[in-house]
């Protein structure tokens, strides 16, 4: 069974966009959370990863931050690892 993954974005962020479109390419299900709109989303995102700004992709509980160009070679071995 795939781990969960969810995406927190904000609005009018093109690296939130381009996790997006690698996961959607990959065909990986996830559920995007949009930290401005919601401060409890906020301060989950906050307490998961231990940063304050997005995008923040968390695959299980592992968590990746950054730029999507600093996040991609993270998220491709990690998506191997789980047989992505």
């Amino acid at each position: 069974m795939p781990l969960p993954v969810t995406v927190y974005t904000v609005p009018n962020c093109s690296s939130c966009e381009a996790v997006k479109r690698f996961l959607i390419k990959r065909g990986v299900l996830f559920t995007e959370k949009n930290v401005r709109e919601d401060p409890a989303t906020l301060a989950e995102m906050q307490a998961r990863a231990n940063v304050r700004i997005a995008p923040v992709t968390m695959i299980g509980e592992q968590g990746f931050f950054g730029t999507f160009e600093d996040q991609r070679p993270l998220l491709e071995a990690a998506l191997r690892e789980n047989g992505v």
